[in-house]
């Protein structure tokens, strides 16, 4: 009894090596691949005459496609943090356009922001130099079809 239970310990140590391995090369190769960085964000109030019921959080994201093939879309994870590194929000965005190899792109997105919710009220008040955001890719799909990455990487 006792051995099995070590034999399946020692199991889920290689295992757990084994995928630990798996997602540094993984990440190592879509840092490869993709560069990525922040151009801003802002908060945009509700405005019925604009046309805008909800207020909304918007972001800019530079891509740059460094690798060898052309992309049709990146899956990125965007973290932000407060001035002491506490994460105030993170998101999981897709960004589907093509990029060729070398190629560049200014990705602009929103989302509606709920002002009775902790983290949108966090986001309302994001004041330049008061926060961080961070960025990975977690997922690269190329035009060819084949991937890199994790679809449900958090």
């Amino acid at each position: 009894m006792v051995a099995e239970q070590d034999a399946r310990k020692s199991a889920e140590q290689r295992l757990k090596k084994k995928i630990e391995a798996q997602q540094v090369a993984t990440t190592a190769e879509l840092s490869k691949t993709v560069l990525l960085t922040f151009m801003g964000q802002r908060y945009i109030p509700s405005d019925v005459l604009a046309g805008r019921i909800d207020d909304q959080f918007s972001v800019e994201i530079g891509v740059r496609n460094s690798g060898p093939k052309a992309i049709k879309g990146i899956k990125v994870q965007l973290v932000f943090k407060n001035t002491f590194g506490e994460v105030i929000s993170k998101m999981h965005l897709n960004i589907e356009q093509a990029i060729p190899p070398g190629g560049e792109y200014v990705w602009k997105g929103s989302r509606k922001i709920n002002e009775f919710i902790d983290e949108d009220r966090h986001l309302m008040h994001l004041k330049d130099g008061q926060s961080s955001a961070e960025m990975q890719p977690t997922m690269v799909v190329y035009v060819d079809g084949s991937t890199i990455g994790n679809p449900d990487a958090t």
